[in-house]
């Protein structure tokens, strides 16, 4: 039996049939090629299996059918002293394969004519073309493009390819499809640039106002790359007075730029400008963006605050205080803060205060040192005349030296902390008295005493752990910290090495 020719579509399996008659007492052999090849069934398993059916049939089943299994088939039946063929076609029908040649024919502004060459049809027709085009925008992705006309038939090979952007590089490909499915897409096309057009995109958010005196600053939102149609792309600005007739007109080069800023000492202060922004390039200039409403700088403050005046709260704080200006454009204040002798005035420390305060905590000073203060006031243009320099003596530092607990014992439901007095160094502040604190173990907070004695008595706390910090108090804060335990209604030192060796002996004795 001779096999058949056969006409099958991808993906699907079909089968050659081969049968020959021989001697029975003879050995016979099939063999099968492909276009003069011979089918290695071993190494092609996925897609060749001979079917056993008796030592007489060489019957091949052809599996998952790709197009590349299209052809002609030759079955050999072959014994020791003589052999038979005989051959049939195979045609494998699928999805059309890549077009071949894509290139820009014609370009404008927005569209470009494609052509190409179809690929193979791989014997069914050719229904339609899509087309594809990626550009530096779109991170490699390929997207659908719109064309003229809108369905690509597929007896074509040109196609327009419309709404694109001015000034901007694109890569096109195109894909055949058939009843049978969709091919692989051509190679891409050499890329191309469409042609310069007028810009058509205005910038948005257009504002601005503010900054330093005798100034107008106008401020955008920069025009997108994609929508700049062209080279030397830039802005030109125009602004005018409310009730003025004639727009001044500027010239911004840079096509990232978001602002600009015009410098005239005739601009009165706080005076209403109206101003708009266009984009430009090579072609032409685009339309104007809405109109916008903004403000001249105001003037900085003219005057300096007065009767300043303040104290040395600790060796590390001062407090400072000074009467408001009149001046309606205050925007808050700067208190500016340095060491007299050691510091220069670029290294001082700063503090900004809101317009509606008058007064600031300084911190993180230094202690017994000289401090000169000046106070100034400011708004958007800039700052005002500093006021006359106050100075401000802090305090001695706190003692650097903790307390040392001389006792502790129970009073009945109390418990007695002693220690001794804490004698401050040349440098330090004397001491004025001591601060308890008693708190659980694990919190900041808790109960606060305060005493001139050098003992104290506390109530003992029914259950949980405690801890009371005993720390001397001075004009310049306080010193340095002794801490003593105190846990369910007793007072715990740290046990010395041989209490503990007693206790690891009793633990001992009573697991005998």
């Amino acid at each position: 039996m001779a096999p058949s020719n056969a006409d099958v579509k991808v993906g699907e399996n079909t089968r050659m049939q081969c049968a020959a008659s021989h001697d029975p007492s003879l050995d016979i052999t099939f063999i099968w090629s492909l276009d003069g090849r011979v089918i290695d069934l071993h190494k092609d398993s996925q897609h060749y299996e001979r079917i056993l059916n008796g030592s007489s049939n060489g019957e091949l089943l052809i599996k998952s059918l790709q197009l590349k299994h299209a052809g002609r088939y030759t079955c050999t039946a072959q014994t020791p002293i003589d052999n038979v063929t005989a051959s049939a076609h195979l045609v494998v029908r699928g999805p059309p394969g890549a077009p071949g040649g894509v290139r820009v024919m014609n370009k404008t502004d927005k569209n470009v004519t494609l052509q190409w060459s179809r690929g193979a049809d791989n014997h069914n027709p050719i229904s339609k073309y899509t087309i594809q085009y990626r550009d530096s925008f779109s991170k490699e992705v390929w997207k659908n493009a719109t064309t003229s006309p809108t369905d690509v038939e597929g007896n074509t090979e040109m196609a327009t390819v419309v709404d694109l952007f001015p000034w901007i590089e694109y890569e096109f490909r195109v894909i055949a499809t058939s009843a049978l499915g969709t091919g692989e897409p051509s190679s891409p096309s050499p890329k191309d640039k469409t042609l310069e057009a007028i810009p058509v995109v205005a910038p948005s958010d257009v504002g601005g106002g503010g900054g330093s005196s005798r100034e107008l600053t106008i401020t955008w939102t920069p025009v997108q790359p994609q929508y700049y149609y062209g080279p030397n792309f830039g802005y030109i600005v125009a602004f005018k007075p409310q009730d003025g007739h004639e727009w001044s007109k500027v010239t911004v080069a840079d096509p990232q730029a978001k602002r600009y800023v015009h410098k005239d000492p005739s601009i009165p202060p706080s005076t209403e400008f109206q101003v708009k922004v266009k984009a430009f390039n090579s072609k032409g200039e685009g339309p104007f963006s809405l109109t916008a409403i903004i403000y001249s700088a105001q003037d900085a403050p003219s005057e300096a605050p007065v009767s300043v005046d303040g104290r040395a709260l600790s060796a590390t704080e001062a407090i400072v205080w000074w009467l408001p200006l009149s001046q309606s454009n205050i925007d808050g204040y700067q208190v500016k803060y340095w060491r007299n002798q050691e510091d220069s005035e670029g290294r001082a420390q700063r503090v900004v205060v809101p317009g509606s305060e008058n007064h600031t905590r300084l911190e993180g000073m230094k202690p017994d040192s000289h401090y000169l203060i000046e106070v100034r006031g400011y708004n958007s243009a800039g700052y005002g005349p500093a006021s006359e320099h106050l100075q401000i003596h802090t305090k001695k530092a706190p003692p650097s030296r903790p307390p040392r607990i001389a006792g502790k014992k129970l009073k009945g439901r109390k418990v007695n902390i002693v220690w001794e007095h804490v004698e401050p160094l040349a440098n330090e502040a004397p001491v004025d008295g001591y601060k308890v604190l008693c708190r659980q173990q694990g919190h900041s907070t808790g109960t606060l005493y305060t005493t001139s004695k050098q003992s104290i008595d506390l109530l003992l706390p029914t259950d949980g752990n405690y801890v009371v910090e005993v720390r001397a108090h001075t004009e310049g804060g306080d010193g340095a910290v002794a801490q003593v335990n105190i846990t369910g209604g007793s007072v715990i030192s740290a046990p010395s090495l041989s209490v503990l060796s007693l206790l690891l002996v009793a633990l001992l004795c009573l697991n005998l």
